[in-house]
């Protein structure tokens, strides 16, 4: 068993804290000033398993093992004062709990599952993502300063058994031009008015922020609780809500403003210090089939541009593109597994009906796509490269030797820091798993 260079932030809302069976609690282990509680194995298992089958004995001795990993990491890490930022640690939480609601279809539906409101599940799950955030901080300071060289990949490629080496199935690259739908000022002037009358009907008492808010406020997470949120520390929430937090008096309301997901303006509740309490109501735009319309003219436009040979894809896209990530990338789409390259195999099948059908270079005509958030662009697709199903060589797959070559050098780094900490650190393991056969000497038995 190799414990886990990268660990996974497993998200802590799979357990249904009405449902599962209630076992009384015990420590398992202790790591420096850091314990390891049976509900933590448990819930680790639950994540492994998604609650379909129980772990096996040697099995969840490599689940213990690596949670002692984790509290080793932890507890250097507080002893070395690593940092997370508490912005940090909040938009973790954030994007997590979004991504859940959504899956409920509703905060209600999800506060319902668990019994537990949005603010609750955050401020209770602060602390165990910013522990997970220390983990994964820390081994980084571990391994930062490895560096590999083209000799040591060429090494790393000779020192393997030829019929080892993988196979690959057929792969491609490609790159895209995306033009998302503008909504017209038009649009967003209407929102910020609208948004903007409510504000007045609420300050001269002709309605109130909870009826308000449950009516109109598009923010899950407060929409039934008066548009509010309890006490939050500064560094919660994004910078264009603090600035109008801490530019509004206390007890009364900001001007209508605009942030990333969308237009706001707040009541401040309390302040202090550092500290407030807030309620807002959130409303965004929304794209027309005119704003489509316009998106389509312009992908239609560009695409005939480049197909004349009066501009170049890679200009475009960097130019046009409203794609962050390919647009610095000259339209690229990266693979975060293997660089620029995708196995066939494994593209959804729309994607792989669209390069199917293009020669190397060639480009597809706009197509309209739906990204994983459900907002839509329209996109022009170039095929880079057709790689053939072949076997793993330095030639074509040089990257995979690099980043498999980068991996074990990390991963001897590792085990140098977990030998050298373990020496002089305190580690006590409960009887009922002093049996299993760890990699590393948790049980500091003599050797």
């Amino acid at each position: 068993m190799r414990i886990a260079l990268i660990l996974a932030l497993f998200v802590p809302f799979c357990a249904n804290s009405q449902q599962d069976l209630m076992l009384v609690d015990k420590i398992i282990g202790v790591v420096g000033d850091e314990i390891i509680l049976y509900s933590d194995l448990k819930s680790s298992e639950l994540e492994m398993t998604k609650g379909q089958a129980n772990l096996s004995a040697p099995e969840l001795c490599v689940l213990v093992e690596s949670l002692l990993y984790q509290k080793l990491l932890l507890h250097h890490a507080r002893l070395d004062s690593v940092e997370v930022a508490d912005a940090e640690v909040q938009s973790q939480v954030e994007r997590r709990l979004t991504y859940f609601v959504s899956m409920f279809g509703s905060a209600e539906q999800f506060e319902q599952y668990y019994g537990k409101t949005v603010a609750q599940m955050k401020e209770e799950y602060f602390d165990v993502i910013k522990e997970q955030l220390l983990v994964q901080r820390m081994q980084s300071e571990i391994t930062k300063d490895i560096k590999i060289t083209p000799a040591d990949v060429l090494r790393y490629h000779n020192s393997l058994p030829t019929d080892s080496l993988p196979l690959i199935g057929e792969q491609v690259q490609y790159s895209q031009l995306v033009i998302d739908p503008v909504i017209r000022e038009s649009a967003r002037q209407q929102i910020i008015q609208f948004l903007d009358s409510i504000r007045l009907d609420i300050i001269n008492g002709r309605t109130s922020m909870t009826l308000q808010a449950a009516r109109h406020s598009e923010d899950p997470g407060s929409r039934y609780k008066g548009g509010c949120y309890p006490l939050q520390s500064r560094g919660s929430f994004v910078p264009p809500y603090e600035a109008a937090i801490f530019s509004t008096p206390e007890g009364e309301y900001s001007p209508v403003f605009e942030s990333d997901y969308g237009y706001h303006f707040i009541k401040v509740v309390e302040k202090r210090g550092d500290y407030y309490e807030s309620c807002h109501i959130l409303m965004s735009a929304k794209v027309t089939i005119a704003d489509f319309d316009g998106a389509k003219l312009k992908a239609d436009s560009l695409h005939k541009e480049i197909i004349a040979g009066r501009m170049s894809f890679k200009n475009a896209a960097v130019r046009f593109s409203t794609d962050k990530a390919t647009r610095n990338q000259e339209g690229r789409v990266a693979n975060p597994a293997s660089g620029f390259r995708f196995d066939v195999a494994q593209l959804p099948a729309e994607m792989n009906l669209i390069l199917q059908g293009l020669d190397k270079g060639a480009l597809s005509e706009p197509v309209l796509v739906t990204n994983s958030e459900g907002a839509q662009s329209y996109v022009i697709y170039r095929l880079d490269e057709r790689l053939p199903a072949h076997r793993a060589n330095m030639e074509q797959d040089y990257e995979i030797f690099q980043s498999q070559c980068d991996a074990a050098e990390k991963q001897k780094e590792v085990d140098r820091w977990v030998a050298k900490k373990l020496a002089w650190t305190y580690v006590s393991v409960n009887e009922d798993y002093q049996q299993c056969s760890f990699e590393f000497d948790w049980l500091k038995k003599p050797r």
